[in-house]
Order: structure tokens, then C-alpha cells, then sequence
């Protein structure tokens, strides 16, 4: 004959054991909880960051894009080396031109020139003959963003330490090459709803490689469009 003390200790326990199983059950799901609204938080956070850096070397794109069509203006020519300009087919517009130390467009610009006539092309020519500042520019740091070089001639690098590069309708007719059309991503390069124009209608146009390093890639900050 069983002995009803002894069942009634042996039930309290199972009712335990099922209340701590319970809480287990409990835990792991406000865990996982957790981890998945961490995944979110971080995944957002990084797409703040790189929206906010794309948002600084936009910034610099528009100052560049401006300072150019200032230039232009009181010059009535593009800041580049005449070199770079002899050496576009004729009616052609010359190939994308690079914020480097050989382009002049740094030094043209900044009036930021060198007395030394060795190195570059650009520390032999005067661009900039009425010492006009079209632009303020922060020294690099870390070879990133800003002027880079110690001394004249200087380049102008993106927040990934690589020039941008400036595409300029010297031919006249008031159009450059779109470099969509090669791009990498198709949804910008075979785009059926909106496709890229062969020719952008601007007299210039100014594009980073972005974060990845690689030109005419998704990651491209550019002049002409908002993604």
C-alpha cells in the first residue's frame, strides 16, 4: 500500500523540475531575442556609418564640382595641365582626369603651387596666374581625406585614400562620357526602367571608387545621381 506522505513529497519535486525547465525555455528565447535585436542595432549602425561617410566625400564632390565651374569661368579653360589637354583626339573630350599630383587640379584651385620645377607636370605650370582660392581643402590625415604630400604638388584623396576623379567637357558640347554604362552592378549599368544615358548632359562630372577601391562598382559616390 503506497504511502500518501510520500507522494505528496515526491510532487512538489516534478512541479519544480517543470518550473526550472520552464525558465530555461524562457531564457533561451529572451537570448536569442536579444542576439537577433543586437544583429539589427549593429547592421543598422554600420549602414549609418557608411551612409554618413558617403554623405562626406558627396560634400567634397559638390565643393570640387563648384570650384571647377568657378574656375572655368574666370579662366575661361578647365584647371588641368595643357598636356593633359593636347593629348584628347580631336572633338574629343579627354579621358576622367584624377585629383593627383600630375593633373594640376589641386594646385590650381588651392593656389597651393611649387617653385621646384622637378616631379610633376604641374610644378612647372602656373594654372592659377591670379592666385584665386576656389576651394578650402583639410590636410589628410593618415593619407585619408584631404591633401596628401608634405609639399607642392599635392593630391586630393577620398576617406579611402584614393583621388577622385573629375570627367570635363572639353570638346564644347556640354556633355561627358557616363561611366554607369560599364558599371559592375547591373542594376545600375542594364537598368530596364531607368537606363543610363550613353552621355551625361553635364559639363562636369565627378565620381569616388568608394569604400571598395574598385572603379564602377555599386559603391561609387558620383555627382550625377543620389545612390
Amino acid at each position: 500500500m503506497t504511502n500518501p506522505t510520500e507522494d505528496m513529497k515526491i510532487k512538489p519535486r516534478s512541479n519544480s523540475l517543470t518550473r526550472l525547465g520552464f525558465t530555461l525555455i524562457e531564457l533561451l528565447v529572451v537570448i536569442t531575442i536579444i542576439a537577433i535585436l543586437a544583429s539589427l542595432v549593429i547592421s543598422q549602425a554600420n549602414r549609418l556609418m557608411a551612409d554618413g561617410r558617403k554623405l562626406q566625400v558627396q560634400t567634397v564632390i559638390k565643393d570640387l564640382r563648384v570650384a571647377i565651374s568657378s574656375y572655368q569661368v574666370d579662366y575661361n579653360r578647365y584647371p588641368v595641365n595643357p598636356s593633359l589637354l593636347s593629348a584628347a583626339g580631336s572633338g574629343q573630350d579627354i579621358q576622367a582626369v584624377a585629383t593627383d599630383e600630375n593633373s594640376g587640379i589641386v594646385s590650381a584651385l588651392t593656389t597651393l603651387t611649387s617653385s621646384s620645377s622637378s616631379g610633376s607636370a604641374s610644378a612647372t605650370t602656373n594654372l592659377n596666374p591670379k592666385d584665386i582660392k576656389f576651394i578650402d581643402l583639410p590636410i589628410a590625415k593618415n593619407g585619408k581625406f584631404g591633401l596628401v604630400n608634405a609639399q607642392p604638388p599635392y593630391k586630393l584623396v577620398d576617406l579611402w585614400g584614393t583621388p577622385y576623379y573629375v570627367l570635363l567637357d572639353t570638346n564644347g558640347d556640354k556633355q561627358v562620357a557616363n561611366p554607369d554604362l560599364n558599371n559592375a552592378d547591373p542594376k545600375i549599368s542594364s537598368n530596364t526602367i531607368s537606363p543610363p544615358p550613353k552621355l551625361l548632359p553635364l559639363e562636369i562630372a565627378i565620381y569616388s571608387w568608394g569604400q571598395d577601391l574598385q572603379q564602377q562598382t555599386q559603391d561609387d559616390v558620383v555627382s550625377w545621381r543620389s545612390k
